[in-house]
Parts: C-alpha cells; sequence; structure tokens
C-alpha cells in the first residue's frame, strides 16, 4: 500500500499499528510517496496494489488508460494556503487580485506560492482558488511545484511567500511560526474539496475480494476512532508521520485542525470530484474526463458499512 505523508492517510496507519489488518489475515507492506502522481506511476507499472492519494492523480491515471478504482473515501477540504512574512501582510486576511497585483509592484517580484505538481489536488485548488475564486491574474503569480516535506521547510525558511498546506503540516508550521496565516480554508479554495481516497488496482480487487472488504471495513473503523478518541488516533499514528520529530499533542491538535475532516463514504464526494475533473480539464492537467461514478467501485465499501 502506498501513501502520502499526510494526517489524511491516518486511517491506513491505525489499521496497521492496531493490527487489524493482520487480524483479518492480511499482511501490509507499506511504502511511503512525496506526492501523488509520483505514487501512481508506481501503481500503474504494478509496483503497488491500494494507495492513499489526493483522487485527482487517481482520475488523470483512468483517463490515460490505468485500470485503477477509488474504493473509499479518506477525507475532504484538507488543503489550505498559508502564508507568512511581507506577503502575508500585504494581502491580509481578505486576498484580492489587487494585493497581488500590489505586491508585485511594491516588491518588484511576483509571490512565490509553493505546491505540489501539476495534475495533484494541492495544484489544481490552488489554481481554482487563484483563478477562479480570487481572479488573480497568472501574470501577478509564480507557482513552485515540490514535493511535500521541501514545501513545508521552504515556506518555513522564507523561501516561499505562501503554500498549499495540509495537516499535520498546518499545525507544525503555525507552532513554529505564529505569525503563519490562513489565506484560504478547503472550503474556500474549492466546496467540498475532495482530498484523499482509497483507490486499488482493478486485477487486485478481483484477486482478492475479500482481502479488500476487510481492509475498507477496517478503514471505516479507523475513521470512527479518529472521530471519536483523537487522542489514541494521534499515538498511533505518531510512529508513522511523527518519526519521533513530532509530539503526539501535536497531532492530536492537528486532528482537530481546519484541514481535518474525515470522510470514509465515497458516494458523498461524487459531485465534488466530477467538479474537480472539469477543472483538471480546463487548466490542462488531464486531456479528457471520464464518467466520474466509472472510477469508484462502491461494491467493497457498501458491503464493508453494512
Amino acid at each position: 500500500i502506498g501513501y502520502i505523508p499526510i494526517l489524511a492517510a491516518s486511517p491506513l496507519f491505525i489499521v496497521d499499528g492496531q493490527g487489524w489488518a493482520k487480524d483479518a489475515g492480511i499482511e501490509l507492506k507499506l511504502t511511503r510517496f512525496e506526492s501523488g502522481p509520483h505514487a501512481i506511476q508506481a501503481m500503474a507499472a504494478g509496483k503497488i496494489d491500494l494507495l492513499y492519494a489526493g483522487v485527482a492523480p487517481v482520475l488523470v491515471a483512468r483517463t490515460k488508460g490505468a485500470d485503477i478504482s477509488v474504493i473509499a473515501n479518506s477525507a475532504v477540504e484538507e488543503m489550505v494556503v498559508a502564508a507568512r512574512g511581507p506577503f502575508a501582510k500585504a494581502v491580509g486576511a481578505n486576498p484580492t487580485a489587487e494585493s497581488f497585483k500590489k505586491f508585485a509592484a511594491d516588491t518588484g517580484r511576483k509571490p512565490k506560492i509553493g505546491t505540489q505538481p501539476p495534475g495533484s489536488v494541492p495544484d489544481t485548488v490552488l489554481k481554482h482558488w487563484l483563478f477562479k475564486v480570487v481572479k488573480v491574474d497568472p501574470a501577478d503569480v509564480e507557482l513552485v511545484p515540490m514535493g511535500i516535506e521541501k514545501t513545508q521547510q521552504a515556506l518555513l525558511a522564507g523561501a516561499l511567500d505562501a503554500a498549499t498546506i495540509r495537516e499535520p503540516t498546518v499545525t507544525v508550521t503555525r507552532q513554529m511560526d505564529p505569525n503563519v496565516a490562513l489565506l484560504a480554508t478547503g472550503a474556500q479554495m474549492f466546496p467540498n474539496q475532495p482530498g484523499t481516497v482509497v483507490a486499488a488496482r482493478a486485477e487486485v480487487l478481483k484477486a482478492h475480494p475479500d482481502a479488500i472488504k476487510a481492509l475498507v471495513k477496517a478503514h471505516i473503523r479507523a475513521v470512527d476512532m479518529i472521530a471519536k478518541d483523537p487522542a489514541a488516533s494521534a499515538k498511533q499514528v505518531n510512529n508513522y508521520l511523527g518519526k519521533g520529530l513530532l509530539e503526539p499533542a501535536t497531532l492530536e491538535a492537528a486532528f482537530k485542525g481546519p484541514g481535518s475532516n474525515f470522510l470514509a463514504d465515497p458516494h458523498k464526494v461524487v459531485p465534488a470530484v466530477e467538479q474537480m475533473m472539469a477543472y483538471t480539464k480546463e487548466i490542462g492537467s488531464a486531456s479528457e474526463t471520464i464518467p466520474v461514478a466509472e472510477a469508484f467501485d462502491f461494491s467493497f465499501y457498501d458491503a464493508a458499512a453494512k
């Protein structure tokens, strides 16, 4: 199972850490990736069977012929835009196209905003917020694609003016620099913003339907655990995300943060995913769109949720 090192992959860490997969007779091998598009390449090559990653690269891969299906959802409205330094002061709490233009004129440079590679959810929702919501002139901003951990480091080092980040990075950066300002929440960037899903290769679904159903059942259980017991969930997840660098209390705070919205039911994200797919085509990340419902296999969730 591949994953991106973000809070939205927590259900996977809980399933593994609590031993629920082992209880079902399934041995998990976890592989970490720095962005969704990179993970999808590994999946399309048959190197991983399941993946916790953004829905956008999964759907873009399907338009290119990869036989991958979304079998459950993990989180929604995860991304936020965070800024610091002079740019945060210049645009304030309600950024406008004029404030971007004025910053560029006053400083003699465009604001640099870090995000993940084109085709990823962060890139897609950032462009939607900048160009559709705030209506910034593309000539007034510079987007810098990079891996998730580099984005956090670059923002704190002052190499970026702003970045699309998600938990636990939101909580960590605000603890390290209380002057980090949130310019937009997930809901403001893209209402009901689809985020991290659980995807699987079609051949794996066909070959191991019982194991997949057991994993989806455990995933639903983990999402419930996060809602009911964030402290115990944070302790478990800390072994995977923190690696001794984070305190469980930081992760517990992240579970209560603005970008923490867990939802296992894949049916509930389809309308927003359709809007996102239409937008990925508009900005050229996907060459064509496919009927979104075709990219979802609801049967495992429906069987597990009974």
